[in-house]
C-alpha cells in the first residue's frame, strides 16, 4: 500500500470511529430514564393546569407559583446532588432522586387543595434537582470521547420523549370526567421514577471514576472491562483516571467549593462558558413554552380543548424529531457543538419573533407555527448541548460541584421566567413578552459566538490543556484540576490504539497535525482573550492564520505516536 493510500485510510478511519459498545449504550439509556421524569412532568402539567385552574379556581399568580415552585425547590436539590453523588455514587443518587419524585407525583394526584398540590410539586422539585445533573454526568464518565456527544444527548432525548408522553397523556385522558382526569394524568408520572429505581439498584453499576475515587479497584476493573474494547484500553483508561484522582488529592489548597468560587483563569473560563450556557438554556423561554403552551394558545384565540392539547403535542413531536437529527451531528466532522448552538439561538430568536408578530396581528396560525418552530429550534442545539458541555468541559476535581452549580442556575432561570411570564404578558401584551425572549436569544447568540469553543472529540482529561491553549496560558502546575498534563502525555497513543500503529506505519508522521487536532474551532472575526501578565485580559484577533500563535502560547505536547 502506498503512503497516499495509507494516509487516505487513516483519514477515513478517524472520521468514522467505531460505534460504542452495546453495554455502554444500554447503560446510557438506563440513565436517561431519569431525564424522562422531568420531561413527563413538564408535558403533563401543561395540560393538567387547564383542569386544575377550573377545579381549584386558581388565579394566574397561583398557577405561576405552582409551576415555578418545582424549579425554585430544585436548586437545593441540585446542591444536594453534588454532595451525594461524590459521597455515595451516581446510581444511588439517581435512586434517591427517583424515590422523592415518586412520592411527589402521588401527592399531587391525590390533592384536594392547593396546599397539598404545592407540597407534592415541591417534592418533585427536590427529585428533579437531585437527579437532573447526574444522568449526563454518569453517561459522560462511561462514554468514549468520540461518542460522548451523542450518548450524552440521550438525556435531552429522554426529556423530550417524556414531554411528548406527557402531552399524549393529556390527550388520552382528557375524555375522562374533568373532576378526576387531571388526577390520572398526574398519577401516571409515578411510573418512570419506579422504573428508574429498579434500574439503579439491579442493573446499573457506578462509574469507574467514582469507584477508583473510593479505592474500590476491583469494581472499577469490572466496569472498565465492560465499557472498553480491550484489556490494554482498560488499563490505559484506568491509569488516566487514577492519575487525575491522585493529582486532585495531592492538591491541598482551595479544596471543594473553593476551587469554583476562587478559580484561576483557565477554570474561570470553563465555568464562564458552562454556567452561562446553563442559564441561557432556560432564559430562551423553553419552559414557558412547554408549560404554558395550551394557555398561550387559548390566549391566541384557540378555544377547543382538543385543539389546545393536540397542537401542543404536535410541538412536542417537532421537538423530539429535530433532536434525533441533531444527535447525528454532535460529533460529526462537519458540525459539532459550536455551530449547532449558534444555529439554534438564531432560530430561537426568529421563532419568538414569529409568535410575537402573530399576537400583534391576531394571527392564530402565525402564533402556533412560531411555537412549533421554537420547539424544533431548541432541539437543534440549546437543549442537547447544554448538559453535554457541562459534563465534558469541567475537570474531574470540580465536575460534580460544577454541574451542581450549573443545574442550580438553570433551574433558577427557569423558575424566575415562569414566575413572571404570564403576568408580564398581561402587562406588556403577549407580543411584548415574546419580544423580550427574542432579545434574550439574540444576546445568547452573540455571547456564544464570542466565547464558546468547539469541544468535540476531546477526552475528559484533555480539557484543561485545551482551554489553557485557547487562553494562551500554561496549564496549572501539578494538575490542580486533577488532570496532570505530564500524566496525560501519550493519551492519544495508547498501545492498542489503531491510530498509533497507523502512524508508526507511516514513519511516525501523523496525517493530522497535533496542533490542528487540538486547535479551538472559532468563528471568523471572533475576538478572543489572552491572560496578560497583570491578571487582566488582552483582546487578540483570532481570525488570522491559525498557525500564527501569540508569543504567550504554552509549549505544545510533543509526546505523540
Amino acid at each position: 500500500m502506498s503512503k497516499e493510500d495509507r494516509e487516505e485510510k487513516i483519514m477515513f478511519e478517524e472520521s468514522h470511529p467505531q460505534p460504542p459498545l452495546d453495554y455502554v449504550v444500554k447503560m446510557a439509556l438506563c440513565a436517561c430514564v431519569n431525564s424522562a421524569l422531568l420531561g413527563y412532568d413538564t408535558g403533563v402539567l401543561s395540560g393538567a393546569l387547564l383542569y386544575l385552574r377550573d377545579y381549584l379556581d386558581l388565579s394566574v399568580t397561583q398557577i405561576e407559583l405552582l409551576t415555578s415552585s418545582m424549579n425554585f425547590i430544585a436548586i437545593p436539590g441540585c446542591f444536594l446532588a453534588g454532595i451525594i453523588a461524590d459521597a455515595i455514587g451516581r446510581t444511588r443518587t439517581l435512586f434517591a432522586a427517583s424515590l422523592t419524585f415518586l412520592v411527589g407525583a402521588l401527592l399531587m394526584a391525590g390533592a384536594n387543595d392547593y396546599g397539598t398540590l404545592f407540597l407534592g410539586r415541591s417534592l418533585i422539585g427536590v427529585g428533579v434537582g437531585s437527579g437532573l445533573s447526574i444522568d449526563p454526568l454518569y453517561i459522560a464518565e462511561i462514554a468514549p470521547p468520540e461518542w460522548r456527544g451523542k450518548l450524552t444527548s440521550y438525556s435531552e432525548t429522554a426529556i423530550n420523549v417524556g414531554i411528548l408522553s406527557g402531552y399524549l397523556s393529556n390527550v388520552c385522558f382528557m375524555w375522562l370526567p374533568p373532576s378526576y382526569s387531571w388526577r390520572v394524568m398526574l398519577a401516571m408520572g409515578a411510573i418512570p421514577p419506579f422504573i428508574m429505581m429498579v434500574l439503579a439498584v439491579f442493573v446499573m453499576p457506578d462509574t469507574p471514576r467514582f469507584y477508583l475515587s473510593k479505592g474500590r479497584v476491583e469494581e472499577a476493573d469490572a466496569v472498565l472491562k465492560k465499557i472498553t474494547r480491550s484489556e490494554n484500553e482498560a488499563k490505559q483508561t484506568k491509569q488516566d483516571i487514577k492519575a487525575s484522582i491522585a493529582q486532585e488529592k495531592n492538591t491541598s489548597s482551595r479544596q471543594g467549593w473553593g476551587r469554583i468560587l476562587c478559580p484561576d483563569p483557565i477554570l474561570r473560563r470553563m465555568l464562564q462558558v458552562t454556567l452561562i450556557i446553563s442559564v441561557l438554556q432556560q432564559l430562551c423561554g423553553v419552559d414557558v413554552i412547554l408549560y404554558y403552551a395550551p394557555i398561550i394558545m387559548e390566549a391566541g384565540g384557540i378555544t377547543s380543548r382538543l385543539a389546545q392539547l393536540g397542537l401542543t403535542a404536535v410541538a412536542g413531536l417537532a421537538k423530539v424529531g429535530v433532536l434525533f437529527i441533531t444527535m447525528h451531528y454532535l460529533d460529526h466532522k462537519s458540525a459539532g457543538r459550536r455551530p449547532l448552538m449558534l444555529l439554534s439561538y438564531c432560530l430561537l430568536a426568529i421563532s419568538t419573533t414569529i409568535v410575537a408578530v402573530g399576537f400583534g396581528v391576531d394571527s392564530v396560525v402565525a402564533s402556533v407555527l412560531g411555537i412549533i418552530f421554537f420547539c424544533g429550534a431548541f432541539s437543534v442545539g440549546a437543549g442537547p448541548i447544554c448538559w453535554l458541555m457541562n459534563s465534558e468541559v469541567l475537570p474531574l476535581a470540580v465536575r460534580a460541584r460544577g454541574m451542581t452549580l450549573g443545574c442550580s442556575l438553570n433551574r433558577l432561570a427557569s423558575a424566575v421566567l415562569q414566575t413572571v411570564f404570564l403576568s408580564m404578558a398581561e402587562g406588556i401584551t403577549p407580543a411584548g413578552a415574546f419580544m423580550v425572549l427574542t432579545a434574550i436569544n439574540l444576546f445568547g447568540f452573540i455571547y456564544l459566538y464570542i466565547y464558546m469553543p468547539e469541544t468535540k472529540n476531546k477526552t475528559l482529561e484533555e480539557m484543561t490543556n485545551y482551554f489553557a491553549k485557547i487562553l494562551g496560558v500554561k496549564p496549572p502546575a501539578g494538575g490542580i484540576y486533577g488532570e496532570d498534563p505530564i500524566e496525560m502525555k501519550g493519551r492519544d497513543s495508547k498501545p492498542d490504539d489503531p491510530k498509533e500503529h497507523r502512524e508508526s506505519e507511516l514513519g511516525g508522521d501523523s496525517v493530522v497535525d497535533a496542533e490542528e487536532r487540538n486547535d479551538s474551532v472559532i468563528g471568523d472575526g471572533q475576538i478572543g482573550e489572552l491572560e496578560n501578565g497583570h491578571g487582566g485580559l488582552t483582546e487578540v484577533n483570532l481570525d488570522s492564520d491559525r498557525h500564527q500563535r501569540p508569543s504567550m502560547e504554552p509549549e505544545k505536547n510533543t509526546s505523540s505516536a
